[in-house]
């Protein structure tokens, strides 16, 4: 059997959060933007559709242009993605032969570990402390990629900047800085490009953009790097309609920002909130929060959202099993959320 086969076949999937098929639950539980895009992304649509029976640009021109005005990079230090996952993978199998060392935190976002071992890479998992961060750099001479999120899931939290500083100085593969909720915060690592070039930030128009169904997303970097991924990316890997809508959405960062903030501030309402009702929170820069109950068990408390029709994520890791994540959504639905939650108590209360 061979070595990526052997790999496969004990590896377990990612498993995605729930998407549910009917419209009547409340999604708290996918960190999806609980806000719609501007009407005006949609304004070439109808001409776009009329030629699907074209293949779309190869490397997305027009959207990496505009990404380009938003991250004060060259479109040459881009390479757009079907989603930041699209991204990681495209990585690991520029960077890494089966066989050699991939590593991330434990815990981080679960992918890492799944694409890792799909491609036949040995995986190195450092150890986070009992807050689940890290109080080092992360010093791995053998590995060839190092995968770090900042915010870093499940907690959401951005990781200590001198220590991010301190794993690119050394590392002597590359670092991949997972940027998917930096949007929701006041801190990114954009700047690590003209400093180090061994550094790809990924982004992704999923959770701030509010485009999540068109899987839209980038890896930015040194043009030699990108010239690299460029050849192993799938030939076409964003359709007409991703372009397009990514596009146009780049172009409307006014409208996104104020979105962002609006978040922000329901994230920290919903904090204090759980914190009266007797929750352990964690302090958030994403746009969900990592919470857990004092007085029910995780898995139970996430039953019964579910059964009122309220989903949130829950993990089944030893180490978070006390925990849920809450996607932040609109001020409507966070306020039903914690209606819910204040009867779940007050019944157990008075048995």
């Amino acid at each position: 059997m061979s070595l990526i086969r052997e790999c496969v076949e004990e590896t377990s999937g990612y498993i995605p959060g729930e998407q549910p098929q009917t419209d009547d639950f409340i999604k708290l539980n996918t960190n999806e933007n609980p806000y719609s895009p501007p009407l005006d992304i949609f304004e070439g649509l109808q001409e776009e559709l009329t030629k699907v029976r074209l293949y779309p640009d190869p490397v997305s021109s027009k959207l990496r242009k505009a990404a380009a005005k938003v991250f004060g990079v060259s479109p040459n230090n881009i390479i757009a993605g079907n989603g930041s996952d699209d991204i990681l993978n495209i990585a690991v199998r520029t960077f890494v032969n089966p066989g050699e060392s991939v590593t991330f935190l434990d815990l981080t976002y679960s992918l890492y570990e799944t694409i890792a071992r799909v491609h036949g890479a040995s995986v190195t998992k450092i150890s986070t402390n009992n807050q689940f961060t890290i109080d080092r750099p992360i010093i791995c001479p053998e590995a060839k990629l190092i995968f770090v999120a900042s915010p870093n899931p499940p907690v959401g939290q951005h990781l200590k900047r001198d220590y991010l500083e301190k794993t690119c100085e050394k590392a002597t593969g590359i670092v991949l800085i997972d940027e998917a909720y930096t949007d929701f915060s006041d801190k990114n690592h954009l700047d690590f490009l003209n400093k180090y070039d061994n550094v790809i930030i990924s982004r992704t128009m999923s959770k701030s953009y509010s485009i999540a169904g068109m899987r839209v997303g980038f890896g930015i970097a040194s043009v030699p790097i990108i010239e690299q991924m460029n050849k192993v990316k799938d030939s076409y890997n964003l359709d007409r309609v991703a372009q397009l809508l990514g596009t146009n959405a780049l172009n409307f960062q006014e409208y996104f920002k104020k979105i962002w903030q609006k978040v922000r501030q329901t994230r920290s309402h919903l904090i204090e909130s759980l914190k009266a009702l007797d929750f352990s929170v964690f302090d958030s820069d994403s746009n969900f929060v990592f919470a857990s109950s004092q007085w029910m068990p995780a898995s139970e408390l996430y039953e019964k959202l579910k059964e009122r029709k309220i989903l949130v994520r829950y993990f089944e890791n030893p180490r978070i099993k006390d925990y849920i994540r809450i996607s932040v959504g609109t001020d409507q639905e966070i306020f039903l959320l914690l209606e819910i939650i204040k009867e779940l108590k007050s019944s157990l209360e008075l048995r």
